[in-house]
């Protein structure tokens, strides 16, 4: 029998105090992801759906941001993990290598993922392009400067 609908889950990539004022990679736009990863994770607590957050923590010697154990390596306050939800750390631009995230999507049935992270040109593209090619239906959620912002792939 054929199911009905595919399960979702939300990846909040890199959303760390880094990124924000004060932060060692200070963005302009980072605000402004902030409030729609914000969104994003209200709607899909509210619909108790899978939220993964994506941490990347930097393992090279001499790095200069998202030093583990640093305040910057963090993810930001508004969007921070509530107890119970995952949180997969990465030390690359994907997500998926070197981490469990396609294992846990696999045991979770995910086949739908909406993204929502910093970098859109470097981390979320990797991501989105290894979960087209390992068969997932992606959807990406850019900063409100985009001229569309929402891209499905």
């Amino acid at each position: 029998m054929k199911r009905k609908y595919t399960k979702s889950a939300l990846l909040l990539i890199d959303i760390q105090n880094d990124y924000f004022y004060k932060g060692k990679m200070e963005l302009s736009e980072s605000y402004e992801i902030a409030s729609i990863a914000k969104k994003m994770l209200h709607d899909f607590r509210k619909k108790r759906k899978t939220v993964i957050h994506i941490q990347h923590i930097a393992l090279h010697k001499g790095a200069s941001f998202f030093v583990s154990g640093t305040h910057g390596a963090q993810i930001y306050e508004e969007v921070a993990p509530l107890e119970g939800e995952t949180i997969i750390i990465k030390n690359t631009t994907n997500s998926f290598s070197g981490t469990d995230l396609f294992d846990y999507l696999n045991t979770k049935k995910i086949e739908h993922l909406t993204i929502v992270g910093m970098m859109n040109n470097m981390l979320n593209d990797s991501t989105v392009r290894t979960a087209k090619d390992l068969g997932f239906k992606v959807e990406v959620v850019c900063n409100e400067y985009a001229s569309n912002n929402q891209f499905v792939f």
